[in-house]
């Protein structure tokens, strides 16, 4: 076997990945065993103890398992740093809860297992916020998904963005940042998905396999990169893909913007 092809295709970024599966195993596992002590406070058993602990062990472990695959992520320098880093100390400290209620609860320390238990569901409800507001953007709040049709609701702009002149450097400054941290790794030079590349100007007119253009000077609704941008994030044709964080309703609403007025590249 070539071990050494098999070590260059597991990039940090892959193994990263496996943290937005690792996480909803303690998010179950927590929620178990704080419904467990709700039963076990009205019903003590010796096998609801016994269960408990097995329970809050395989929860610590988890937890162990998912911030370390989460500190792998972060360090892929995917996300916004001033989030991550309260989404970084949540998880550790997330991990450090799930720890210390395990080995509360072996050591038949009852309340002292039971108020860990408390702060880590508690902690659990923060991280899991923090999380998704990187992955879907601080105004993931803002967006409806129409129950009826699956489409996402279109953000809508406020007065402020709505009425800012669009000016010469307004690509340097926020359309750029956006292309680079969420389009040009898979739509640039090094690779072509939907045969697609935003890396320039002519090539996001041209657009790729669909045959519609990435972006459209002045048509909102013909510019594809629009649509996708805009879709729920479990949807198949969703940009960037559902692992991928997802851009902000202020992200979107600048590239609204920049587009409506021409898109100017330079």
């Amino acid at each position: 076997m070539d071990w050494l092809a098999l070590m260059e295709g597991i990039s940090l970024e892959r193994l990263g990945s496996l943290h937005l599966v690792l996480l909803h195993l303690p998010i179950g596992f927590v929620v178990a065993a704080g419904l467990l002590e709700l039963s076990r406070w009205r019903r003590p058993t010796a096998d609801g103890a016994i269960y408990q602990r097995r329970l809050l062990a395989v929860n610590a472990v988890a937890c162990l398992l998912t911030v370390g695959a989460g500190l792998v992520l972060a360090s892929t320098g995917k996300y916004p740093a001033e989030t991550l880093e309260w989404h970084r100390w949540a998880g550790l400290v997330c991990a450090g809860l799930a720890v210390a209620a395990w080995l509360a609860q072996a050591r038949g320390r009852v309340v002292a297992a039971r108020v860990a238990l408390a702060a880590l569901l508690a902690a659990t409800v923060v991280t899991g916020h923090l999380g998704a507001t990187l992955t879907h953007g601080p105004e993931v709040a803002n967006f409806r998904v129409s129950a009826r049709s699956g489409e996402a609701v279109k953000p809508v702009q406020s007065p402020a963005i709505a009425s800012r002149t669009v000016s010469s450097n307004v690509f340097e400054k926020e359309i750029l940042p956006i292309l680079d941290r969420s389009c040009i790794e898979c739509h640039g030079p090094d690779k072509m998905k939907g045969r697609l590349r935003l890396d320039s100007r002519a090539a996001a007119l041209a657009g790729g396999r669909s045959g519609r253009p990435a972006i459209a000077p002045g048509k909102l609704e013909a510019s594809e990169l629009l649509r996708r941008v805009r879709l729920p994030r479990d949807d198949d044709e969703a940009m960037p893909p559902g692992d991928e964080p997802g851009l902000s309703v202020a992200e979107i609403a600048a590239l609204d913007e920049w587009i409506a007025a021409g898109a100017v590249w330079r």
